[in-house]
C-alpha cells in the first residue's frame, strides 16, 4: 500500500511538473502577443480619428403643375430615410493619412427602389504630406499629394450636404448648378499661410481623374482635370477660381449624325451630386433636382467665387460660372432637345404633348449654361441660432435650344438651431421655377418646407 501510494505521489509530482514547464511555455509565448496586442490598441486609439453622424428629414414638398412625372404633384408630406455615415482617418505616421466614408446614404445609394440599406465605402483616399516626407517641412507650408478618391466640385467657401454630412450646410439644400462628385484619381494641393499682411493665406490644387466611382477602362474614355486657385485675404474675403476640363467626347460612335450614349462614360458631376429633395417618381439617388443640360463628354467649367465674413457671427458668398460642352441632348430622332428630360410621343420624338423621357444620345453643338448664386447667413444668437438664405439662376444658353423661358431659378430660405455643438436642427423653405427651354428636370419646378436633425459626433 505504501509503495503503491508513493508511486502515485511520484507520478502526481511528475505530471504537476510537467504542466508547470507547459503553463510556463504558454506564459512566455503569449505575454509578447499580449503586449502586442495592447500597443496596437493604443496605437489605433492614439492615431484613428473617428466621426458618426445621422440625419432625420422631413419633407412637405410638391412638383408644380406642369411636372415631367404627374405622381410628384400630389406627394405626401412624410419622412425620409435616415442617412447615416461613420468617417474614419488613420495617421499611418506623422506624414501619411488614410481616410474612409462609410455610409448608408439614399442620395448616391438608394437604387433598386430603394430597397439598398446596405453600407458603402462612399469616399476614401491616402494623402501624403511630401515635404515632410522628403525632409523639407516648412512651417505654414503644405504639399500634400492625394491618391483614390477625389471630391472636388467648382464652388469653394459654402457648404455642401453629402448624405448624413449636413451641418457645414446653412441650408438643407445644395445648388441648382453645384457640379460636385467624387471620382477615382489623383490631386496635388500646395497651401500656405501668413501671419501677417494683406494675403494670409493661399492654395492651389490641381486633379486627373476618370470619369467613374467604380471603373471605367472602355476604349477611348478620357480624363478630367481641374486647377484651382484660393486666395484668403486680411479682413475676412477670400476668392476662388476653378477650371475643370473633361474630355470624354472620343468614346461617341456616330451615325447618320446620333450617337448613343450607352456604354459611355461620362463625368460624375454633369448634374451634381444628390439632395434631400425627394420625389416619389424617382430613386433617392436621383439627381433630378439640378440643371440637367450637360451631356457631361467634352465639359468645361469655370467659375469664380468670392466670400466675405465682416464679423464671427455674419458670412456672405457670391459665385459666378459657366459651363459648357461640345454636345447636345437629342431625341430619338436626333433633334435638340434642351435637357436630359423631355417630353416625347410615342416613339421618343420631342412633342410638348406628349410623356416623359430621358434622353440616351447626343448631337454636336455646343452646350451652355451661365448661372450666379448668393448665399447669407447671419446669426442671430451667436453660435446658437441662425438664418440663412441662398437665390441660384440658371440660364440654359446652348447653341441649339430657343432663348426664350430658358431659366431656372431657386430661393432657399432658412434657420438652424445649434441644442449644442453637435446637433443642429434645421428648417428650410424653398421654390424652384423651371422653363420649357431650361434644362430643369422636374418639369415646372417644385416648392415646400423641408426640415433635418442631425449629430456629429
Amino acid at each position: 500500500m505504501l509503495q503503491n501510494i508513493q508511486k502515485t505521489l511520484v507520478s502526481s509530482s511528475s505530471k504537476i511538473s510537467r504542466l508547470g514547464v507547459v503553463a510556463a511555455a504558454v506564459m512566455a509565448a503569449t505575454a509578447p502577443a499580449h503586449v502586442q496586442a495592447t500597443e496596437f490598441i493604443d496605437n489605433l486609439v492614439k492615431n484613428t480619428e473617428v466621426n458618426f453622424l445621422a440625419l432625420q428629414n422631413f419633407q412637405a414638398i410638391q412638383a408644380k403643375e406642369g411636372a415631367f412625372r404627374l405622381v410628384d404633384e400630389q406627394q405626401s408630406s412624410g419622412f425620409g430615410r435616415i442617412r447615416v455615415n461613420l468617417q474614419l482617418k488613420f495617421h499611418i505616421n506623422e506624414h501619411i493619412v488614410a481616410d474612409i466614408d462609410i455610409a448608408e446614404e439614399p442620395n448616391d445609394f438608394g437604387n433598386n427602389g430603394d430597397r439598398d440599406f446596405s453600407f458603402h465605402q462612399d469616399f476614401a483616399g491616402i494623402e501624403f504630406e511630401l515635404l515632410g516626407l522628403s525632409g523639407m517641412e516648412r512651417e505654414n507650408s503644405d504639399l500634400t499629394l492625394r491618391v483614390g478618391n477625389i471630391g472636388a466640385a467648382p464652388f469653394q467657401f459654402k457648404g455642401f450636404q453629402d448624405g448624413a454630412d449636413n451641418q457645414g450646410n446653412a441650408l438643407i439644400g445644395n445648388g441648382i448648378t453645384d457640379y460636385a462628385t467624387a471620382e477615382n484619381g489623383i490631386q496635388l494641393s500646395y497651401s500656405e499661410s501668413f501671419d501677417s499682411g494683406m494675403i494670409r493665406g493661399y492654395n492651389v490644387a490641381s486633379h486627373m481623374t476618370t470619369s467613374s466611382f467604380g471603373e471605367a477602362f472602355q476604349e477611348d474614355r478620357g480624363f478630367n482635370f481641374r486647377l484651382q486657385g484660393t486666395l484668403e485675404f486680411d479682413g475676412g474675403f477670400k476668392a476662388g477660381l476653378n477650371f475643370f476640363q473633361a474630355n470624354q467626347g472620343e468614346q461617341l460612335r456616330f451615325e447618320n449624325g446620333v450617337a448613343s450614349l450607352s456604354g459611355v462614360t461620362t463625368t460624375n458631376y454633369r448634374f451634381g451630386d444628390g439632395e434631400n429633395y425627394n420625389f416619389s417618381a424617382s430613386a433617392s439617388s436621383e439627381r433630378d433636382t439640378h440643371v440637367g443640360v450637360m451631356p457631361g463628354l467634352d465639359q468645361s467649367i469655370i467659375q469664380l467665387n468670392l466670400a466675405y465674413q465682416p464679423d464671427a457671427n455674419t458670412s456672405l458668398i457670391f459665385m459666378l460660372g459657366q459651363s459648357s460642352d461640345d454636345y447636345t441632348f437629342a431625341d430619338t430622332a436626333g433633334n435638340a432637345v434642351a435637357g436630359v428630360t423631355y417630353l416625347g410621343d410615342d416613339s421618343g420624338v420631342a412633342d410638348a404633348t406628349g410623356t416623359t423621357f430621358d434622353s440616351a444620345s447626343v448631337i454636336k453643338g455646343e452646350t451652355s449654361v451661365e448661372y450666379w448664386v448668393v448665399e447669407a447667413q447671419r446669426y442671430l444668437i451667436p453660435n446658437k441660432f441662425y438664418i440663412a438664405g441662398r437665390y441660384s439662376e440658371a440660364e440654359n444658353t446652348s447653341d441649339l435650344i430657343e432663348q426664350t423661358d430658358n431659366t431656372v431659378e431657386r430661393l432657399q430660405v432658412g434657420a438652424g438651431y445649434w441644442f449644442n455643438d453637435k446637433t443642429l436642427l434645421k428648417f428650410e423653405y424653398v421654390n424652384q421655377d423651371e422653363g420649357v427651354n431650361s434644362g430643369g428636370q422636374i418639369g415646372a419646378g417644385f416648392d415646400g418646407f423641408t426640415s433635418e436633425i442631425s449629430v456629429k459626433f
